[in-house]
């Protein structure tokens, strides 16, 4: 995990500041959804416990998809790694050594410029581990509202929940397919195109740098 942050700090100074960023997002966008959905008292009072459990799934769903697709190098990164260990933690699609987001100027050594090929074997490595991520964050947090509705409704006979339920199976198998294939290609846009962007248009504002 150390070494899987200082690469991508290597390659994106600002990837701490833009993941902090990133879970802000993620929780605000679930509390107003889950505002829009409850009303405010309830929010805060009767379903805060099931507002809880959602933040947290977001949050850790989307970030897993960010953290999974960021630009990554070794190039500045004052741990020294072997070539051979270097190897093993570069991602792989087969035999096929790939950059972890298909449009970082550079392989993980920071040197070697990938192919066309490699960088559309970066959009397939994320499938497997983003849908897997996306099941358990569907799962536990699916599972846990589910938990939480069946217990109130043991405790309080009178409760009527404000969400209906869901199949927790198909919601998490939705969930992962939905981060394999659709987070997956946006955050590779998003880290890959856009906020190199941005970041390139923010250095040429004098008072920001």
């Amino acid at each position: 995990l150390q070494q899987g942050y200082a690469v991508r700090v290597a390659a994106d100074p600002s990837f701490p500041i833009k993941s902090l960023l990133e879970v802000f997002l993620a929780a605000a966008t679930q509390f107003s959804a889950e505002y829009q959905r409850r009303g405010w008292t309830n929010v805060w009072v009767r379903d805060v416990d099931f507002v809880v459990a959602g933040i947290l799934t977001a949050v850790y769903g989307k970030y897993a998809s960010m953290w999974k697709v960021a630009k990554t190098t070794q190039s500045g990164t004052t741990t020294a790694i072997h070539d051979t260990q270097q190897q093993q933690q570069d991602p792989r699609w087969g035999n096929l050594i790939v950059p972890t987001n298909a449009f970082q100027p550079f392989l993980l050594d920071g040197t070697t410029r990938p192919t066309i090929r490699q960088r559309l074997g970066s959009f397939l490595v994320p499938i497997v581990p983003l849908f897997r991520a996306g099941v358990c964050a569907g799962w536990v947090g699916y599972g846990m509202t589910s938990l939480l509705m069946a217990l109130r409704s043991i405790w309080i006979p009178q409760y009527r929940a404000a969400t209906q339920t869901v199949n927790i199976v198909y919601a998490s198998l939705y969930t992962g397919c939905f981060m394999a294939v659709v987070s997956n290609v946006r955050y590779q846009l998003l880290q890959g195109i856009v906020e190199p962007l941005v970041d390139s248009g923010l250095r040429r504002v004098s008072w920001l740098r």
